[in-house]
């Protein structure tokens, strides 16, 4: 596939490069990054069984190749901004672990030890040089909380756990929290208070688990989230309701009626928030006001003042965002 980088502002081209497989925009140790994963397989000679190996390239923005790994195993690696996570099954009276290594280099990784021996529901990510483990649990059919520990991604020693990470007022003591997001050098999650099906949120900082802000309580049960690029405003949905709020001091912007067509929050460029929902519709991320009742391509954020829309396979527009 042929690949062209240009200059978000300018258009001018920096590099035309040649890529195997589907180029995937992301980061790289925090760097924007394209990411490639492409799958070479040896037929058994009849003798010694097929060999699959996964081969991975990293271009930087100009263009320049900044890693390149080959894997031999059967299943894709799962690669967060530069680091692999691998699940490694338990044996015997030894739980499982997710070992979380460098993707680009071969130096050694470290182990999150799973709360299980099949770390069924153990996940890691990755973001601003600290993984944040989480482990979902979704056997009491209930609800899905989380238990949430900060590591130093280069490292693997232990920034917070559980038991320092900052609840805000009105959590419930023993209530597990839902990481709802990870952007922009900040952590957002939901807290289940005493009072029935309603959630507290909070924004936290990912290497010290330290309270930065209190957000508004809501009713339901968190489903998703997502922030500006600028991570100054998250919209958060819950199995009730969809509401906006700023994270430097948790004002709430607005909150969904009962009887409004939900929101489904899955995009953020500039003010604008775009929803998932039939039809995909624009709305004003301060206000809710319908500004597009419906979009035909879903524009995608590019930085912190840029987005890129893909009308048709093989095009695209790459624009400036007015930032509010």
């Amino acid at each position: 596939m042929t690949v062209e980088l240009r200059d978000a502002v300018t258009g001018a081209r920096h590099a035309t490069v040649e890529m195997a497989g589907k180029p995937v925009a992301t980061t790289w140790h925090g760097r924007p990054a394209l990411l490639t994963q492409t799958v070479r397989t040896t037929p058994s000679d009849g003798i010694s069984p097929e060999k699959q190996v996964w081969q991975v390239d990293v271009l930087d923005e100009k263009g320049q190749r900044i890693a390149h790994r080959e894997y031999p195993d059967r299943d894709k690696p799962f690669i967060v901004d530069g680091r692999r996570v691998v699940t490694e099954k338990g044996k015997g009276s030894n739980p499982g672990a997710l070992v979380i290594s460098d993707a680009g280099s071969d130096a050694p990784g470290w182990r999150i030890p799973c709360q299980d021996q099949a770390c069924l529901d153990d996940d890691a990510t990755v973001a601003h040089g600290v993984v944040v483990h989480h482990r979902r649990d979704s056997r009491t059919g209930i609800h899905k909380a989380e238990t949430l520990a900060g590591f130093d991604a280069a490292t693997g020693a232990v920034l917070w756990t559980p038991q320092n990470l900052a609840r805000p007022a009105g959590a419930a003591a023993t209530a597990e929290p839902d990481l709802v997001k990870q952007q922009s050098g900040k952590l957002v999650i939901g807290w289940y208070t005493l009072s029935p099906d309603t959630v507290a949120y909070s924004v936290n900082d990912p290497t010290t688990g330290r309270l930065l802000a209190t957000g508004p309580t809501l009713s339901g049960t968190p489903k998703s989230g997502l922030s500006d690029t600028r991570g100054t405003i998250v919209v958060v949905a819950t199995t009730t309701t969809t509401a906006a709020w700023e994270t430097d001091t948790g004002r709430l912007l607005w909150q969904q009626a009962k009887d409004e067509v939900r929101l489904d929050p899955v995009a953020v460029v500039g003010p604008v928030l775009y929803s998932g929902e039939k039809p995909p519709m624009a709305v004003d991320l301060r206000t809710k006001a319908v500004l597009q009742r419906t979009v035909s391509a879903m524009p995608r954020p590019v930085g912190t003042d840029h987005a890129v829309v893909t009308p048709t396979s093989g095009t695209a527009y790459v624009f400036a965002t007015r930032q509010d």
